[in-house]
């Protein structure tokens, strides 16, 4: 039994009745007391999370420079729940991120008389974990990981007054800096306070690798290619490997990137792999749209509607959006807020085989190349007189969008010709919708 007076589950904005759903599910795999309370807590997207930050009144430690703001945005959550609860006066509580997959059933290990202020529920363990007395649990050395954990009312009281508001790092670093086993002593010496910390050897809960699959499925979508939304924790490196360029992995924008037209950047993003699997999970899908298109045939889809947009936004922000900053030279922190809305597009040579002349009502858009087994097509720019149409699956194009690159998308005259496309905005709302 885990005792415990509530569960909070931190979880980031979207999906509501399929997250809802999940949670109740994985929430009875778990042996916790009858009638126990929960509270969801929403953290804030990824995109606002500096700005959330700061909001709050809370600072980064000095030399901390997060890779992901998802990191940061869950370390508010983490931080707001401790507050809470020890405003209303818990005496324990279980703390779960929305990716949490009840995987253990040994449970009888935590009937010990081994006391502790934080038990891990499940963590990515490092050496120097000790054995207790109790079979099955140790004293666990350097630890990552924040997804699961119970904290007594003692543990809420050392975390709230730790510092931690004052110098964020992932919550997982800051519970094996107040163990006392964290390996960089100047983070050790960040934060006043100790807790006594206990974990089982096998992990009960772990993340679950294929969440945003498991989301779609809840909502009554089961991905025809699971591999492709594995693209975070212990999954991401293999996710990267199978399908981005490694140049592009490699920031070597300046050897990889063609200016055909001034300001428009052509260079390799995806595998043959990833084009190919993402087409198959659209047909898959099935529900084509005509969103940008009001009055045409369906020819997109949103890449949200089937789950695959927060997976498309990590590469994007993580591969993209450098290439971006360097090729248009933006700087400064505004640019960090950078969105996109995301669609793959279907060109159909008996329908809908074109899209007119427009200009793109965003900073700077993306078009990937999907597949080459159709005739005609490509973008083409009049002003310029230049038709970008690349050779190779996987070859991406940006151009700034606004004003002055007018385009559009050639006929095909046989088959399919299917693109990823991004239109690219500050903050959260485009300019005008209809305006791309």
């Amino acid at each position: 039994m885990i005792t415990t007076d509530k569960v909070y589950i931190l979880t980031f904005p979207g999906n509501g009745a399929n997250k809802e759903k999940l949670f109740a599910e994985r929430l009875r795999l778990l042996p916790l007391p009858e009638n126990t309370p929960l509270e969801v807590v929403e953290v804030p997207r990824e995109i606002d999370a500096l700005t959330a930050l700061k909001a709050a009144g809370m600072k980064l430690m000095d030399g901390y420079h997060p890779d992901e703001k998802r990191d940061v945005s869950l370390a508010i959550g983490h931080w707001r729940v401790w507050q809470q609860a020890l405003q209303e006066g818990r005496q324990s509580i279980v703390v779960l991120e929305e990716d949490f997959l009840p995987t253990g059933t040994h449970y009888h290990i935590l009937n010990t008389t081994e006391t502790s202020d934080l038990l891990y529920l499940g963590r990515y363990a490092s050496d120097g974990d000790r054995p207790t007395d109790t079979g099955g649990l140790v004293r666990p050395g350097y630890s990552q990981g924040a997804y699961a954990y119970r904290l007594n009312q003692r543990a809420l009281e050392t975390l709230t007054a730790s510092g931690f508001a004052q110098h964020v790092i992932p919550a997982g670093e800051l519970f094996s800096a107040l163990s006392g086993q964290h390996p960089d002593r100047e983070v050790k010496e960040a934060y006043t306070g100790r807790l006594d910390v206990l974990a089982p050897m096998k992990n009960f809960i772990s993340p679950d690798g294929n969440w945003h699959a498991s989301l779609q499925a809840a909502g009554g979508y089961t991905p025809l290619h699971p591999q492709l939304y594995q693209a975070f924790g212990e999954h991401e490196a293999a996710w990267v490997k199978r399908y981005v360029n490694p140049q592009l992995v490699h920031r070597e924008f300046d050897l990889i990137c063609d200016e055909p037209i001034d300001n428009v950047y052509a260079f390799p993003f995806f595998t043959p792999t990833f084009c190919q699997e993402i087409i198959e999970e659209a047909e898959h899908f099935g529900e084509w749209t005509n969103y940008r298109e009001k009055d045409g045939d369906p020819i997109d889809i949103k890449l949200s509607s089937f789950g695959l947009d927060e997976v498309f936004n990590h590469a994007l922000r993580k591969y993209l959006h450098p290439l971006l900053f360097h090729k248009y030279q933006l700087h400064g922190q505004g640019w960090e807020s950078l969105t996109s809305q995301n669609f793959i597009v279907r060109y159909l040579a008996e329908r809908q085989g074109h899209l007119g002349l427009h200009n793109d009502g965003s900073y700077v858009s993306l078009i990937v190349t999907l597949n080459l087994d159709y005739d005609g097509g490509g973008t083409f720019f009049p002003k310029y007189k230049k038709l970008i149409k690349p050779e190779q699956v996987g070859y991406a194009s940006v151009h700034p969008g606004l004003l002055g690159y007018l385009h559009g998308a050639r006929p095909i005259t046989r088959g399919r010709r299917y693109i990823l496309a991004s239109f690219f905005f500050l903050g959260s709302r485009p300019f005008a919708d209809g305006t791309y």
